[in-house]
């Protein structure tokens, strides 16, 4: 947060000012995380500066569709490990590996297939279906 804000002033002083922020507001909740990053990246959208931001969460994604360009790293699963190719395309990604990686670790089915089944029903719905009631 403090780099952040580094940046923010820079840009208030009227520095040009060329920003790399990996995985913006990592570690904080996911609901004030994503508003306060998209805050954020709309506040440096508007000011002197370029800025390249790395996130995971497909909702910065969503948000900032008209403010910035995406791209994204393509990754493949040969042999049992992560392959990338190194070739910067546009657009977000559309390829996923978490659950994938689990299976290749011999993770249990009943928890690989859950989480398969868990992420089809977000894709369908764009909401988390609930978890069942433990016995």
């Amino acid at each position: 947060m403090k780099s952040l804000k580094r940046i923010i002033q820079m840009c208030e002083q009227g520095k040009p000012c060329i920003s790399f922020i990996d995985e913006i507001l990592k570690g904080t909740n996911t609901i004030e995380r994503i508003a306060a990053s998209a805050a954020m990246m709309e506040w440096l959208s508007m000011n002197k500066g370029m800025n390249i931001i790395a996130s995971h969460d497909i909702e910065l994604t969503e948000i900032a569709r008209e403010a910035y360009t995406n791209y994204h790293f393509s990754e493949s699963i040969e042999k049992g490990k992560v392959q990338f190719d190194y070739t910067i395309h546009s657009g977000p990604s559309k390829t996923k590996n978490a659950i994938k990686l689990l299976e290749i670790l011999d993770y249990p089915h009943s928890i690989t297939s859950k989480a398969n089944g868990l992420a089809e029903y977000f894709i369908e719905r764009r909401e988390w279906e609930e978890m069942k009631e433990r016995n």
